[in-house]
């Protein structure tokens, strides 16, 4: 048999929880979609320099990949937030995944950072990579960095020597 509340009567604590969880997302979801950056339209060649942790082998495995922070240098034409860029920008990349020397694919987070005409712009992405023949294939990324990552220099050849630490050039189009 249910009994009505009695006027003077507090709600079940359950009620009050699920008010306050519901009251805090909605108050989340501004900051989170700010959170993103500002929109992006460029087209970009990047040079960056990564460490692979543990280097690339014939044995296939996890991996992870960091350029240690904003090393690499970003030549892009297009804007950011509606301004015109306005010179050489910085970028960094993380990112994870499965590979060998033949083959390998992943998903990775960058952050670009760049002049413009109204002051220096950060834009941070996503993307996914997948190669064949590494090195010196062609990277494949999708994403929010779309195009390809060429192979240009590393410390081993894969086969003989575990590839630990590369360069490589990033011709790509930049949007968020």
């Amino acid at each position: 048999m249910l009994r009505p509340l009695h006027p003077l009567r507090r709600p079940p604590i359950r009620h009050v929880l699920l008010v306050v969880f519901v009251s805090a997302a909605l108050l989340a979801v501004p900051a989170t979609a700010s959170a993103a950056g500002p929109s992006a339209n460029l087209d970009c060649t990047i040079v960056s320099t990564q460490d692979i942790t543990p280097p690339i082998t014939p044995d296939f495995g996890h991996h992870s990949s960091t350029s240690h922070g904003l090393t690499g240098t970003a030549d892009c034409t297009g804007t950011v937030g509606g301004q015109q860029v306005a010179g050489t920008g910085s970028f960094m990349l993380n990112s994870h995944g499965t590979a060998n020397c033949e083959s390998g694919s992943g998903d990775g987070n960058f952050v670009l950072r760049i002049p413009t005409i109204g002051g220096t712009k950060t834009v941070p992405g996503q993307f996914h990579f997948s190669f064949t023949a590494f090195p010196p294939g062609v990277t494949v990324l999708t994403g929010d960095l779309t195009g390809s990552l060429t192979f240009l220099s590393g410390d081993g050849d894969c086969v003989n020597t575990p590839l630990g630490h590369s360069t490589n050039r990033l011709d790509v189009h930049v949007a968020s």
